[in-house]
């Protein structure tokens, strides 16, 4: 059976960027979608001309809502990639994450930067923050990533519609976490690597990385009072 697959890109100002992100996603998916996150630059344009099709928030209003638009718009597929639209992640390493979802042995997967151990040249205090928020999101959820704050993913179509998009930034990776395992996907986690020197994030990683533990915090309590 040939299923059809679809890459998501949350972009915010990725003009450099989306067109490279774009190419190399469409020779191994069929369509790419980008969600232009209000950006004052041609991301949208370069997007458009490089056979992506766009929907355009007219302003920056985070990325839970551009994926939870992104979701929105790609039920009819079997498979979604979703890749950051900076250029951290390689397109090239696509196979290998939708390989699980077309073996039907996950229903979704979770790219990370450090299933084998962090990598040498990982700054330090990034180390300590992303072991935080993966104990974090691990405790809350009941399940054992290596790399929660991974936004290189695929998902199959049984899983594309159990997210709840209630966090509009950064916290959403955790988030669509919870809401898998809440739903009993199968979650699988395979290698990928990330480039550091093109990391486009103007906030400040200490600060970023306390907001999203506070919002992981949160959530396991509205689930929990929930059921």
């Amino acid at each position: 059976m040939n299923m059809k697959s679809i890459v998501l890109i949350p972009a915010f100002n990725e003009e450099v960027a989306i067109g490279s992100i774009i190419d190399k996603s469409l020779k191994y998916v069929d369509d790419a979608l980008v969600i232009d996150d209000g950006s004052s630059d041609n991301t949208s344009k370069i997007a458009i001309s490089h056979g992506a099709k766009v929907i355009t928030n007219k302003t920056n209003q985070g990325k839970g809502v551009a994926l939870k638009k992104g979701f929105n718009a790609v039920r009819d597929y079997d498979v979604v990639v979703t890749i950051d639209g900076d250029g951290q992640h390689n397109p090239d390493e696509i196979p290998a994450i939708i390989k699980p979802i077309l073996d039907g042995t996950a229903d979704l997967v979770n790219g990370s930067r450090y299933l084998d151990g962090f990598e040498e040249n990982t700054p330090a205090y990034r180390r300590v923050g992303q072991r935080v928020l993966d104990i974090a999101t691990n405790i809350s959820c009941g399940i054992h990533v290596t790399d929660s704050q991974s936004g290189f993913r695929a998902f199959s179509k049984k899983a594309v519609g159990c997210f709840r998009f209630r966090d509009t930034g950064f916290g959403i990776e955790s988030e669509m976490l919870a809401d898998a395992a809440d739903n009993n996907l199968k979650i699988l986690e395979v290698p990928i690597t990330v480039r550091y020197d093109v990391d486009g994030s103007t906030k400040n990683p200490v600060s970023h990385g306390v907001g999203v533990l506070l919002k992981i915090i949160k959530d396991k309590f509205i689930r929990t009072f929930k059921k």
